[in-house]
């Protein structure tokens, strides 16, 4: 996997005399959570994620649904279910049974089985919500020739050569996305108040915990990374790069369409086309 992402050069921006702003690029890759980023003016600097990888993994999938490559966005939108299970079982057994960010890196790197994930996954589900037959997702619908559900769907693709309809991975999109933000936002840490309007998000809190495991690790100060002061890095835990908009609480009942989604995935691709386009220009000259 890799996506472009781009933020103001901090270097830059610690220059009293620089009056410009200057655009960095860089790549997200396996090379977690950093990130090297490079500006217009030649500086190297690290970015820190705090953004989930299935994230950027579903706005793959509507990058190639614009462009028409379907059996491409199908694959990315499966491909961010299965790092959403992933993410949600380190984020139950990080708050809820205290395992650290680097104990779980290394346990679910050893699992490249899909259905070894998915048996993780159904049983933090269970011991998080008393439920883990995940009937939410096992009996979506994708309407067709013949009727399937996703998984039915899945492994006529990946096993028997299916190739789906444009409406088929319209579909499946739409639906995962529906099903992440949901479990997403009602997925709570172990400290949240019953009381509390405003829940945290368990996900978010296992990335930011990652990130300060990663700072402690490199001997690097996380607080004066987070406030600038520390030019070598800088960290992106905005929802600016992707459509999921997971820093922000959406209302279930009311949530965008696919069409909006690919507008809004539209969005982001012109601007860090024309951002690069930028960069290396001003490199060249």
């Amino acid at each position: 996997m890799s996506f472009k992402i781009n933020c103001i050069c901090n270097i830059c921006e610690s220059i009293p005399e620089n009056t410009q702003i200057s655009f960095a690029i860089g790549y997200v890759e396996n090379l977690e959570p950093e990130v090297k980023m490079k500006c217009s003016n030649g500086h190297v600097f690290t970015a820190l994620l705090q953004v989930p990888k299935f994230a950027f993994m579903f706005e793959n999938g509507l990058t190639a649904f614009n462009k028409g490559f379907y059996i491409e966005a199908f694959s990315c939108f499966y491909s961010a279910i299965e790092l959403f299970r992933i993410d949600f079982s380190s984020a139950y057994f990080h708050s809820y049974e205290n395992k650290s960010v680097n104990e779980l890196k290394k346990h679910f790197k050893s699992i490249k089985i899909s259905e070894r994930i998915y048996g993780i996954y159904k049983l933090a589900l269970g011991l998080y919500s008393g439920d883990s037959e995940d009937k939410e997702f096992t009996t979506i619908k994708i309407k067709g020739n013949k009727n399937k559900n996703i998984t039915e769907l899945r492994n006529l693709v990946v096993h028997a050569g299916h190739i789906p309809s444009k409406n088929e991975v319209e579909q499946v999109g739409y639906s995962i996305y529906k099903y992440i933000i949901k479990i997403y936002q009602t997925f709570n840490i172990k400290e949240h108040d019953a009381d509390d309007p405003f829940p945290w998000p368990a996900i978010m809190q296992y990335y930011f915990d990652s990130i300060v495991e990663y700072c402690q690790e490199n001997i690097l100060d996380y607080q004066d990374i987070s406030q600038n002061k520390d030019s070598r890095y800088t960290i992106i835990a905005s929802d600016t790069y992707t459509g999921l908009k997971l820093n922000t609480v959406l209302e279930i009942s009311n949530l965008p369409t696919f069409k909006d989604l690919l507008e809004i995935n539209k969005g982001h691709n012109i601007n860090k086309d024309v951002t690069e386009k930028i960069v290396n220009k001003e490199i060249a000259i």
